[in-house]
């Protein structure tokens, strides 16, 4: 897997070394920020996209790009077998808060040289050059019903369930997600997949997927793991989100990750779920969106060397990945995405920097998922 590689890299980039955590709740600016109109514009001339900024996916198109790649398969034995024999598994992840025009600081996009994609580390870069990067938008259309905070839960549970929150229930962080519109986590382990979701922020468990966790609780003949990765067992409960001691307990893992602060936790842990066979694996790295908050969005070196350092855990996970593909008779589809932007140290509102987000992935993506006219806020 060249680790030795890696090493040398993360110690080429580890600016971000000890970055507090922060919450990620919508926040507002803590000073006066003001917008680039032309940001949208600016961005989508990187030279690096497979769409346009007219083209932007609404992020909710992850939920059927992963069913494309799935519902092709037949599920049988716990498996998800694909035409060709091979079986077909799912990795997600997420960079929280890592706005669109911190890509150049890993990739190459003119005549500014990139830190990882010239050292050949990058994952976003792997995925760019295997299938293709994306823009994206988070938010729902503006001043319409489906119009949603730019923030963590709602941004997240969209790319889930295929939905705005009009439709799955959040639409700001402090809301918690329905049942009639399942993450496509829970949809596959219903019908007999492994599948498996990590983050480290308490409310998107305690919160956010709470009615997901007790339906999970209620049917352990479902396949689905939950984890707070730095979340310790408690015997009763203190000052917690959790409406219970059982579902507080539920997602934490046995032993909690002293590393969850840098990502390296979280990088460890999806390593293992794909060692221990899932067939869907989602983590959620956080601390580029507290470097942003802390630092500043897009501005702060803290900040770039957060993401640099993220683009190297994820290079180490696809290594993992191809070794599998060689060995294990699986194909993957690979999806990285962000939730949100940032404004100043804030996000959560309806500005271009806040909206506009990406995708990666291995698979390309059909463009009959492409937005028409997206014009940063609305679309024709």
């Amino acid at each position: 897997m060249k680790f030795s590689k890696i090493l040398l890299a993360t110690a080429a980039v580890a600016t971000a070394a000890a970055v507090a955590a922060v919450s990620l709740t919508a926040c507002s600016k803590s000073e006066e920020v003001v917008s680039d109109s032309d940001y949208l514009n600016k961005v989508s001339q990187y030279g690096v996209w497979k769409n346009t900024a007219q083209t932007s996916i609404p992020i909710y198109q992850t939920y059927h790009h992963v069913h494309d790649f799935l519902d092709a398969c037949t599920i049988e034995n716990g498996s998800a077998v694909a035409p060709n024999g091979k079986i077909r598994k799912v990795l997600f992840l997420g960079f929280d808060g890592m706005r669109a025009d911190a890509l150049p600081v890993i990739l190459q996009t003119g005549a500014k040289v990139a830190n990882n994609s010239k050292t050949g580390v990058s994952g976003i870069s792997a995925l760019q050059q295997a299938g293709g990067l994306y823009l994206a938008y988070c938010g729902g259309e503006t001043n319409t019903d489906t119009q949603q905070t730019t923030s963590t839960s709602a941004s997240w549970t969209t790319h889930f369930t295929g939905v705005w929150g009009t439709q799955h229930g959040i639409k700001t962080n402090d809301d918690a997600k329905n049942l009639d519109h399942k993450t496509f986590m829970l949809e596959y382990a219903q019908q007999g997949l492994s599948t498996s979701i990590a983050f480290d922020w308490d409310q998107y468990f305690d919160v956010n997927l709470k009615e997901e966790i007790k339906y999970v609780m209620a049917n352990p003949d479902v396949d689905m793991t939950f984890c707070d990765i730095d979340r310790a067992k408690a015997e009763k409960l203190k000052k917690t989100y959790a409406e219970t001691l059982e579902l507080y307990n539920y997602v934490a893992p046995e032993t909690p990750s002293d590393s969850a602060p840098y990502d390296t936790g979280m990088r460890d842990y999806v390593l293992q779920r794909i060692e221990n066979g899932d067939d869907i694996v989602c983590g959620i790295f956080h601390n580029i969106d507290s470097a942003g908050h802390e630092y500043g969005f897009g501005t702060s070196t803290q900040y770039n060397g957060a993401v640099m350092n993220c683009d190297l855990y994820a290079y180490s996970v696809l290594q993992a990945i191809e070794a599998r593909e060689q060995t294990e008779n699986e194909e993957w589809l690979i999806v990285f995405a962000n939730d949100h932007g940032g404004l100043g140290t804030g996000h959560g509102e309806q500005t271009l920097e806040e909206r506009t987000t990406w995708i990666a992935t291995n698979v390309p993506f059909s463009e009959e998922y492409y937005s028409d006219g997206y014009d940063g806020f609305n679309v024709k």
